[in-house]
């Protein structure tokens, strides 16, 4: 595989970890400035914090294991698409349904589609010729 796919796995794994530990330790501000409000009760916070902070650190950790690993990289491939493409899905089905979404809503969705592309690209490139 070529070295665009690791460094791509590792990014993500970067990403998520910190966009994670922001969720947990900043959760009001962080979501105020990306969706342009924040859970006003204490468990909506909570959940915050699980959802977004803790699961996306969780993301994160898996997808430095798979980058750790050279037999994993085509599964830490896979990973990043899968994960971004359902996001990006479920953020056009917001998009439709809920409408008016901000600027974050959409520079999100761009960059979930361009990184879901791109980490299949690099798997393409790393599987070899094909019988």
């Amino acid at each position: 595989m070529s070295s665009f796919g690791p460094i791509l796995i590792r990014l993500n794994a970067g990403f998520f970890v910190v966009y994670g530990l922001l969720f947990v330790f900043v959760p009001e501000p962080l979501a105020t400035t990306i969706t342009g409000g924040a859970p006003s009760t204490a468990s909506g916070m909570i959940d915050l914090r699980a959802t977004y902070g803790g699961m996306s650190i969780a993301v994160g950790w898996m997808l430095a294991a798979f980058a750790r690993d050279e037999a994993l990289h085509a599964t830490g491939l896979r990973a990043v698409a899968a994960t971004l493409l359902c996001m990006a899905g479920g953020r056009t089905v917001g998009i439709v349904v809920d409408g008016n979404p901000n600027t974050w809503m959409w520079i999100y969705l761009a960059a979930e589609i361009a990184v879901a592309a791109a980490a299949l690209v690099a798997l393409r490139a790393g599987s070899g010729p094909r019988a």
